[in-house]
């Protein structure tokens, strides 16, 4: 069973016989996830990836596989799918097969790729013996699996277990990516970088056509390359995504009606301030329950909590209503049809594109008092605000937020920047490192 998922062993070439590794190599258009660089490999060290449902775990791996072939020995290279497995038995056998190839072809020192380890239930036990057992102690492994090992607590069986390895967070394509994947490059670089964009100007009608774009189609790459096969986004996309999601809460143990009742709250509440009260009367049931089910959100990755900030001490204010994004505009057009409610219009959506490309490196917030501001970033002693306006603007400053910057639909002028050419010229990682899950 090993042999078949891994057939470098017999022929380099023969990754091509891997059907995610083919799909890939065949695309119109590829990129390779920045994840890859930031994998640790050296020994020991056991590596998590995370990331929302599609957003292109198994072809990190797939991709790494063949990163490792230019170099390493294919029998110290194991790959599985752990998909079609049922428990931890299962999956200690498998492990117990490559244990014994390995020490038959004496391979002193190995790479461990699982994809999917979170189908085989109780996976962990097998992974936490093993280790105890010093059986990885010279190895490097690379667990991939759905976000229901995060909500599920999972990860904190290996207190003391990781080694040099590294937790990862894998996001869909920034804007200034797809930018770049659509074929237009454009030098990126910190906020102060993608506030000042008169030097750019001229690409000014040809980033706000492929955000209009974005708009529809995220940066989940399903979705990006079924825009460029046919122009849009494939209803299967969708479904498959969605199906994804009702696997974790099955196997969470969620309500998927309460689930669709949160879901629908806050893609009609977009951009607005709300308490966790005014969202339990949704048909959710009590506040706490809300709370769960907009935290359950939160560890699947799929939604960004924005608290309001004191202007004058810069703090953030958690007893205030709160703001709620989805991460990606194919998230809010996934589940906008599963729970049958309208698409945010554009202005709302280009706001939570903003919010979630700058929460996935800075403290994000918002200001409303005596004045709003839709979102703050926190950098260092620096507090640095963006309002989306696609109609006039209005210069002002609130308490530390001195600096504003106002993202219009297309205009372009001191202090003002359109809101596509802003996140095109913004450098932001697909893959984040993080040390607490």
């Amino acid at each position: 069973m090993i042999e078949e998922q891994n057939p470098w062993w017999i022929s380099k070439e023969l990754i091509l016989e891997n059907e995610i590794y083919r799909r890939w190599y065949e695309a119109e258009v590829k990129w390779v996830p920045d994840v890859l660089d930031k994998i640790s490999l050296e020994p020991f060290s056991l590596n998590l990836i995370f990331g929302p449902r599609q957003v292109g775990k198994s072809t990190a791996l797939v991709l790494l596989v063949k990163r490792l072939l230019e170099k390493e020995d294919p029998k110290s290279i194991f790959y599985f799918s752990c998909d079609m497995l049922s428990d931890y038995k299962e999956l200690d056998q498998v492990l117990g097969e490559y244990m014994k190839l390995r020490e038959r072809n004496r391979i002193k020192s190995a790479y461990v790729i699982l994809d999917e380890v979170t189908f085989p239930r109780e996976w962990f036990r097998t992974i936490k013996y093993r280790i105890d057992r010093g059986e990885f102690r010279n190895d490097v492994l690379v667990l991939s699996g759905s976000l229901s090992m995060r909500a599920k607590g999972e990860v904190e069986s290996f207190p003391g277990r990781r080694g040099k390895g590294r937790t990862l967070i894998m996001y869909p394509l920034s804007f200034s990516r797809f930018v770049e994947v659509m074929g237009v490059k454009l030098p990126r670089g910190d906020l102060d970088h993608a506030s000042n964009a008169m030097d750019f100007v001229e690409y000014r009608s040809t980033v706000k056509n492929l955000f209009e774009i974005y708009l529809d189609t995220g940066g989940f790459p399903n979705s990006v390359r079924d825009y460029l096969r046919t122009g849009k986004v494939n209803m299967n996309t969708f479904q498959d995504f969605i199906s994804s999601i009702t696997l974790d809460l099955n196997k969470l143990r969620r309500s998927e009606t309460l689930f669709k009742a949160a879901v629908k709250g806050v893609i009609n509440r977009t951009s607005s301030e709300f308490s966790y009260h005014t969202l339990s009367k949704e048909g959710i049931g009590t506040v706490r329950t809300t709370i769960s089910y907009l935290e359950l959100m939160d560890k699947l990755f799929l939604l960004k909590s924005v608290m309001a900030m004191d202007p004058n001490s810069g703090e953030p204010v958690p007893r205030k209503e709160r703001k709620f994004y989805f991460i990606d505009p194919f998230v809010y057009r996934a589940f906008s049809s599963w729970v049958m409610t309208q698409v945010p219009d554009q202005k709302r959506l280009a706001e939570a594109a903003v919010v979630s490309h700058l929460s996935r490196i800075y403290p994000t917030f918002y200001i409303k008092r005596n004045g709003e501001v839709d979102v703050v970033v926190r950098e260092g002693e620096r507090y640095k605000g963006f309002e989306v306006k696609y109609g006039k603007n209005v210069r002002k400053f609130i308490g530390k937020v001195k600096d504003i910057v106002f993202l219009s639909r297309e205009e372009i002028q001191d202090n003002m920047v359109p809101i596509s050419l802003f996140l095109a010229l913004l450098d932001l990682p697909q893959s984040v490192e993080v040390t607490e899950v």
